[in-house]
C-alpha cells in the first residue's frame, strides 16, 4: 500500500496542475470571446446597419465594447482564435454588409487593439514617486 501511495501522489502533485492550467487558459479564452469578440462583432454589425463606413463602425466598436479596456496574455495563438470567433460572428451577424476588403482592414484594426491590450503595461504612464 505504501508503495503505491508513493507512486501515485507525486504523479497526482505534478500532472494536477497542469490540466487545471490548460482547463483555465480554455474558460479564459471562453470568456474573452463572449465578453469581447460577441460584444465587439455586435456593436461592430449595428453600426454598419446604421450606415456607418467600416473605419467608424471598428472605431465605434472599440469605444463601446470591453477590447479597450481588458489585458490579454501575450499570446499570438490566443488572438488569432478570439479574431476567428469574432469574424465569424461579424458574418453571421452582418456578413451582407461588409466585403473582404473591409474584414482585411477590421483583422488588421482588432489584432492592432489585441496586441495593445497584451501589452498594457507598455501604453499606460507611469508615474514615479519624488
Amino acid at each position: 500500500m505504501f508503495i503505491l501511495v508513493s507512486i501515485f501522489l507525486p504523479i497526482i502533485i505534478f500532472i494536477a496542475p497542469i490540466n487545471v492550467k490548460a482547463i483555465q487558459g480554455n474558460l479564459d479564452l471562453s470568456s474573452a470571446q463572449t465578453s469581447v469578440g460577441k460584444r465587439f462583432a455586435k456593436v461592430f454589425c449595428d453600426a454598419k446597419r446604421e450606415g456607418l463606413d467600416s473605419d467608424f463602425a471598428s472605431e465605434y466598436a472599440l469605444n463601446n465594447t470591453y477590447l479597450k479596456f481588458v489585458a490579454f496574455p501575450d499570446d499570438d495563438e490566443y488572438l488569432e482564435n478570439l479574431w476567428s470567433f469574432t469574424h465569424n460572428n461579424i458574418l453571421d451577424n452582418c456578413g451582407e454588409f461588409v466585403d473582404i476588403n473591409d474584414l482585411k482592414d477590421l483583422e488588421i484594426f482588432f489584432k492592432e487593439e489585441g496586441l495593445i491590450a497584451s501589452n498594457r503595461e507598455l501604453y499606460l504612464p507611469t508615474f514615479e514617486n519624488n
